[in-house]
């Protein structure tokens, strides 16, 4: 379907703006990929295979027309089926900013393509994973699942663009439950990359799930946490998931321009502590939401959201730029060729400090270190988060003491990032995850070690 789609791009294009379209591209987009999933010691799926399709989206009279396809048929009525759906819309408001033209194709290419994997050495990889954690005592359950996807993108645009890419994606998720004295416990564990199958030679799925295990046998003998408001260090995990939950949605653009974010309007102004810098980077080499192009055609870049407690930018599509007068960055992304583009994060970090996770302990009488996260809601018209973290333990005097359990935080997004008064030296991506906002993309989150003072711990106040 690629070489037909090439061949006639021109006439499909020319066809829709000669019906009226201001605007209209094409993107075409092809997955080859395995999945797995095995329950204990039984395998339950196996899923090789291909998609493959287009989508053909048209600005008319403001609005736009978009139609997916994926056959010769489609792509054939693909120029009146487009406009027909625009003009069924009525005429709006939607407008698109300025960008350059870009001719660009963007191969990262893997160490070890996953297609060159037999599929019983994944098979293998996963049934070792649910072996090995099997046999700790006390784990009463595992559900491991295997994902590998080669993902070959090109966009064309009424405007010149021409622009693709093709990269791999591979990972491991294994839920595991524990149970001991008649309390059961939930634990996950995430190994995943932008890469081909060497991401698992990287960091071993085997080695983080039998940790995990262990944790979470822990964790069932662990005191119930304390609540109240005290300081809190969060890992690199359960930083990426505040960067990404309750800061990194806030300064999505869609959500700023319909008024649900809590940032809107506020460009220019100390949003956070001095000492806070968050990027939302698709450039990060290996990173889960990374790519190096975004799917109306624009060149990734790095997005500098907040400098050092200042709000210096949104993520943006070119809808969204135009309506707040500002430059798009790339910041449009689709779950796969039926899905049209919409503003989305790729990897949301905080940056490093200078501290180290020592110097961020020793001088607390008395808090809690929380790591990774069981899940939470975020309200952003609001600006407020709950996260219940995955693993925790009681700081006392300086010292990490015992280990926790039913641990909670919340608190209003704002006041958070204003609370934050250390950073440590070692940032780095936490685990592999997907996003879900109507569509679920790749993506990654994470930063530094960082210390919360007056946060709401357990729910109390």
């Amino acid at each position: 379907m690629y070489e037909t789609i090439l061949s006639l791009e021109d006439r499909i294009i020319e066809e829709t703006l000669s019906a009226g379209a201001e605007y209209c591209d094409i993107r075409y987009e092809s997955v080859l990929g395995t999945g797995l999933e095995m329950k204990n010691n039984e395998l339950r799926e196996v899923v090789p295979g291909r998609s493959e399709g287009a989508i053909l989206r048209a600005l008319y009279k403001g609005s736009w027309g978009i139609y997916s396809f994926n056959d010769e048929e489609g792509l054939g009525k693909a120029p009146e089926m487009v406009i027909r759906f625009a003009r069924a819309a009525g005429s709006g408001d939607s407008v698109i900013a300025s960008v350059e033209v870009l001719k660009k194709n963007v191969v990262w290419r893997p160490k070890v393509k996953p297609e060159d994997i037999p599929l019983e050495e994944k098979y293998s990889l996963v049934k070792e994973v649910n072996k090995r954690v099997m046999e700790k005592d006390g784990i009463v359950g595992i559900t491991s699942v295997y994902s590998d996807s080669r993902i070959r993108k090109r966009i064309v645009t009424s405007e010149g663009t021409e622009a693709g890419y093709e990269l791999c994606r591979g990972h491991v998720q294994s839920r595991i439950t524990a149970k001991r004295d008649g309390r059961i416990l939930g634990y996950r564990t995430r190994v995943g990359a932008t890469g081909g199958f060497e991401i698992f030679s990287n960091e071993d799925p085997v080695e983080k799930a039998v940790k995990g295990a262990e944790a979470a046998l822990i964790i069932l003998g662990a005191k119930v946490s304390p609540s109240g408001r005290m300081t809190v260090i969060a890992d690199h995990d359960l930083t990426g998931v505040f960067a990404h939950e309750a800061v990194g949605h806030t300064t999505e653009a869609d959500l700023v321009v319909s008024g649900e974010s809590v940032l809107e309007g506020r460009l220019g102004e100390v949003v956070a502590s001095e000492l806070v810098t968050l990027v939302d980077d698709p450039t990060i080499p290996k990173g889960f939401g990374s790519f190096p192009i975004d799917d109306e055609g624009i060149e990734a870049r790095r997005k500098t959201l907040i400098e050092k407690g200042v709000l210096k930018d949104y993520i943006l599509d070119r809808e969204t730029a135009a309506k707040l007068g500002l430059v798009p960055n790339g910041g449009a992304r689709a779950q796969s060729y039926a899905n049209r583009p919409l503003v989305r994060m790729s990897n949301t970090m905080i940056e490093g400090g200078d501290l180290s996770l020592e110097e961020l302990i020793e001088d607390m009488d008395y808090g809690v270190y929380a790591k990774g996260t069981r899940g939470g809601q975020v309200d952003t018209v609001r600006g407020s988060f709950q996260f219940s973290a995955q693993q925790a333990f009681l700081i006392e005097k300086g010292e990490i003491t015992i280990p926790l359990r039913d641990v909670s935080l919340s608190g209003m997004t704002l006041e958070t990032l204003r609370n934050i008064d250390g950073v440590g030296n070692d940032p780095r991506l936490g685990d592999p995850g997907f996003c879900g906002k109507g569509q679920m993309v790749p993506v990654g989150d994470g930063g530094p070690h960082i210390r919360i003072r007056n946060a709401v711990v357990g729910g109390g106040v």
